[in-house]
């Protein structure tokens, strides 16, 4: 009973204690909530229809693509979509957004280049690779850059749900996409291109929102790319090479199993990602941020309260992902492939070999930015850079011994739900060391920033 009064508490009270004073019963945070889990939703509930449409070798060249496709993307803009709330005012705002757009247009346009440079020959790996549509790299990066840049501008002037209807309408757009092509017999081409169209219809739907005034900006006084350029510097030159880290190091568990191994297996990491990772994705985001709008008042209490507070939120943590990831690993494993299909009888075993790393996630994902809220970024920074050496250490190792693909899944979930305890032990630490008295000013941090920098 007191498991699930913490839960209620933590969840329940996301309803109350956070938002912008709309009016609205609804606050902004959960709209954006409730927004993002009818998208993931629909996704959920159409799985069982893509799976028999697109394979597991399908289903990893997407995984793979979508990888490459994001990091460019959100490398590419220079973060500057974190800048946008920032920014000194409406004008500066929009001249940062159309900066972000672009260096990722330039960016893209050089990854352009380099595909069509490289002969195919040089890819190393296995010949699935060499089959793989690269140059939806450049389009994927366009699209997911522009969404959230657009979405950026949009929170910024407070158009909750602008950005809520703009998340929903790209999940329903991408899922319905990928349907059509694989009813098409488009293979894996088609999830691509799907997914490029949510991206691009989602930004397009906020773009109508902020075409007028931000042209005449633009037009009347100059974009002024190199003097926000300047302005905003520390973005491109210190956020961008941390993101970097950051996304390379979620994106070396796929990329690695399709090397190694073919795109049968990172098919199958795929799926359990995206069907088990995303209910816990969702239910660990309402945590954060209550966790969130509630950290102020932990930071202001006595020397310790805080570090108290944070293991407090850990433990109940743990005792919910107990039960969420093995709920979510029995259902797997009884009847993943009877909702599936034929093709993923194996996903039972790798949801299993895996539910270490879900529940290490789960735990640790909605207090992750702890470190941020309380000015310790270069903590993080030297974290995610030692991660990312930790993962790609243990791969080269894998590959070395040879290790069988049910190996390689116990060792990454081992080395990743280590290098999260070690993200925990060091938060633990800075919020032992923060208090009133080692306050020498407000920590500034913004709870429309929530993004899971692990």
């Amino acid at each position: 009973m007191r498991v699930l009064t913490c839960l209620k508490r933590y969840l329940g009270r996301g309803l109350e204690s956070v938002g912008f004073g709309m009016k609205s019963k609804i606050s902004s945070y959960m709209f954006l909530t409730i927004s993002s889990a009818i998208a993931q939703g629909f996704l959920l509930l159409i799985s069982p229809v893509i799976t028999r449409l697109y394979g597991p070798q399908e289903v990893g060249a997407f995984a793979v693509i979508l990888g490459f496709g994001a990091l460019v993307g959100s490398v590419g803009t220079g973060r500057l979509e974190h800048a946008i709330p920032i920014a000194h005012g409406p004008i500066e705002a929009i001249r940062i957004a159309f900066l972000g757009g672009v260096l990722v247009t330039a960016t893209s346009l050089i990854v352009l280049v380099g595909i069509n440079v490289m002969p195919m020959s040089m890819l190393p790996g296995s010949g699935s690779w060499k089959d793989l549509p690269f140059l939806a790299v450049p389009v994927i990066a366009i699209s997911f850059a522009f969404s959230q840049l657009i979405n950026a501008l949009l929170l910024r002037q407070r158009a909750i749900r602008s950005v809520g209807k703009n998340k929903i309408l790209q999940g329903i757009v991408s899922g319905c996409g990928q349907l059509a092509f694989g009813l098409a017999h488009h293979s894996a081409a088609g999830m691509i291109w799907a997914q490029a169209i949510g991206y691009m219809v989602g930004a397009m739907s906020g773009l109508r929102r902020l075409s007028l005034r931000g042209g005449m900006v633009l037009w009347r006084r100059g974009p002024q790319l190199k003097a926000t350029f300047l302005d905003y510097k520390r973005f491109p030159l210190t956020l961008a090479p941390a993101a970097l880290f950051n996304l390379a190091a979620q994106q070396v568990p796929v990329l690695a199993l399709s090397y190694m191994y073919g795109l049968y297996e990172a098919g199958l990491f795929a799926l359990i990602m995206r069907a088990c990772g995303g209910p816990l994705g969702m239910l660990g985001q309402a945590v954060a941020q209550v966790y969130a709008s509630e950290f102020r008042t932990f930071r202001d209490k006595p020397e310790g309260a805080l570090a108290r507070e944070y293991l407090m939120m850990l433990f109940r943590l743990s005792i919910v992902g107990v039960f969420a990831v093995g709920f979510l690993v029995i259902v797997m494993n009884a009847w993943g492939t009877t909702i599936f299909g034929a093709r993923w009888d194996n996903i039972g075993i790798v949801s299993t070999l895996l539910s270490l790393m879900l529940f290490s996630d789960f735990v640790t994902t909605p207090v992750s930015m702890t470190l941020s809220y309380l000015g310790r970024t270069h903590v993080q920074l030297i974290w995610d850079a030692a991660r990312l050496i930790t993962l790609l250490i243990a791969t080269a190792l894998t590959y070395w011994l040879s290790l069988r693909f049910g190996q390689f899944m116990v060792v990454l979930a081992a080395v990743w739900s280590f290098s999260l305890l070690i993200h925990a032990v060091l938060t633990w630490q800075a919020c032992r060391t923060s208090g009133p008295k080692s306050q020498s000013g407000d920590v500034a941090y913004s709870a429309d920033g929530l993004k899971d920098l692990r």
